[in-house]
């Protein structure tokens, strides 16, 4: 065997030796999406604690005139949002520890582990969120009434005499409940999808390619 069949050789077996996992790929996409939801669990974090901030600060401007009796069922509903708002993020804060588990990545098992923790984290964020709609309602009464919220409340409690001398109030009220569930509902929606769901729906497909190949 002359040297340039031994050099042949040597690269036949070098090539054989370093070959390339087809699955490779795959793994190393769901690690860009892991990073991109760690980011977005991150940054809906502290836009959530800006809100709240905000949202605490809010009695305390002049132009809103949330007082007296008003004031003390606001702070009681903001309590409400607090305490369930935290319960899904805790779901989510432990979703995001379990993003940095290198192990995650070796196998099509953890994966779909993953995709389901991520799924069951997605659906408690929608429940929760929908469970608040009627608090989010609420505040939305106090802050767009500007110090009247206890005059619409007495309108609304005597529905029908407020039908017959004041038909333009209730006809408004319903109408403004109405556009702000629409709003509640797309903001639900598109946020969560946005925000996890696409990302879920590109783990699934990274996982179906790993069972394909």
């Amino acid at each position: 065997m002359n040297f340039d069949e031994l050099k042949e050789q040597w690269n036949n077996q070098a090539e054989n030796n370093f070959e390339i996992d087809p699955n490779l790929n795959h793994y190393k996409s769901v690690g860009s999406i892991l990073v991109k939801l760690r980011r977005n669990i991150k940054m809906e974090f502290f836009s959530w604690l800006c809100a709240i901030t905000f949202l605490m600060l809010l009695p305390n401007i002049d132009t809103y005139m949330i007082t007296g009796y008003t004031k003390v069922a606001y702070y009681f509903l903001l309590l409400q949002m607090c305490i369930s708002s935290l319960f899904y993020y805790k779901k989510f804060f432990y979703f995001y520890k379990t993003t940095k588990q290198f192990e995650l990545l070796s196998s099509r098992e953890n994966l779909l582990k993953l995709y389901y923790d991520l799924k069951f984290s997605i659906e408690t964020y929608k429940m929760s969120s929908y469970l608040l709609v009627p608090q989010g309602i609420l505040i939305c009464f106090i802050f767009f009434s500007l110090g009247h919220s206890a005059e619409w409340a007495d309108k609304i409690y005597h529905f029908g005499s407020t039908w017959e001398n004041d038909s333009s109030f209730i006809i408004f009220f319903i109408l403004g409940v109405f556009a702000g569930l629409i709003c509640l509902v797309v903001c639900i929606e598109s946020m969560s999808y946005y925000y996890y769901g696409k990302y879920l729906k590109m783990i699934k497909k990274n996982i179906d390619a790993l069972e394909e190949e």
